[in-house]
């Protein structure tokens, strides 16, 4: 792990001096954390995560950036990736290390010391929503990576789907696949595969967020969204899920979806 001796290791986590206020709340971690392994949200993700990224990483090291509770990392580690996950909050990392991921570093992106064609593939996983200076961030992204190194991006999508649950969450912006093209293109990236998630749920988030945010009637907290991640199941949630079966095997079939709640990406670095 030479790309990490720089940083100071403290029971299986290797900690940078530097920290940065990060758009992100300071629960968030924890609370992610309570619902990830029962919720339909997470679980497709990964279920779509790891076909993409089984088909378009290259071989070698992978970065998992902003990785949180390392909910994606497991799966990263499961399927036989050499992953890394990189996250500023120790909460995150603490859970990480919970969840059985290996290298955990408690740093930003650029505190690790990244030998030349070292770094093959990134992801940033519902995270560029959280950066002001997203084209900034991209090209850290695009420095540390090798020669025609991999991002895997996942954004929510679609501006007039903002709602309090974006504000709540620290979130900057929603993304279209031709927004998030050209920010890419001008930190130095080519966009090579995009496909909108989460089909079913554009109309209820409109509906149940957005609207009611407009109207001044929304209101955020746990309970909304131990609700909306069907961690207690129920007939609609059944539903949810088989749709979203239905979505997944529209993906491994090579079909692309043309609205959704999320946007999941595939760039190349020029």
């Amino acid at each position: 792990m030479q790309f990490l001796s720089q940083l100071k290791e403290e029971k299986g986590i290797w900690y940078s001096p530097n920290t940065d206020a990060i758009s992100y709340p300071k629960e968030g971690n924890s609370l992610c954390y309570q619902l990830e392994d029962n919720s339909y949200w997470f679980a497709h993700r990964n279920t779509c995560l790891s076909f993409i990224i089984n088909k378009y990483a290259t071989e070698g090291v992978f970065a998992d950036v902003g990785g949180g509770n390392g909910f994606v990392s497991a799966m990263l580690q499961e399927s036989g990736h050499h992953v890394v996950l990189i996250e500023p909050g120790q909460t995150g990392c603490f859970n990480a290390k919970k969840r059985g991921i290996e290298k955990v570093a408690c740093a930003r992106l650029e505190d690790v010391d990244w030998s030349k064609s070292e770094l093959k593939n990134a992801g940033i996983f519902d995270v560029l929503e959280h950066i002001e200076a997203h084209e900034v961030f991209l090209k850290t992204i695009h420095s540390a990576l090798a020669e025609n190194g991999k991002l895997f991006i996942t954004v929510p999508s679609f501006q007039h789907l903002w709602s309090q649950e974006d504000v709540k969450a620290g979130h900057f912006r929603r993304y279209t696949k031709k927004s998030l093209s050209q920010v890419l293109s001008r930190a130095g990236f080519k966009m090579t595969y995009s496909s909108y998630m989460f089909s079913c749920l554009h109309l209820p988030i409109y509906v149940l967020r957005t609207l009611p945010t407009k109207l001044g009637l929304r209101r955020s907290d746990f309970k909304n969204d131990e609700n909306e991640h069907g961690t207690e199941g129920g007939f609609m949630i059944s539903m949810i899920k088989r749709l979203l079966k239905r979505e997944q095997n529209n993906l491994m079939d090579g079909k692309t979806a043309r609205f959704g709640s999320s946007l999941v990406v595939v760039a190349v670095k020029k």
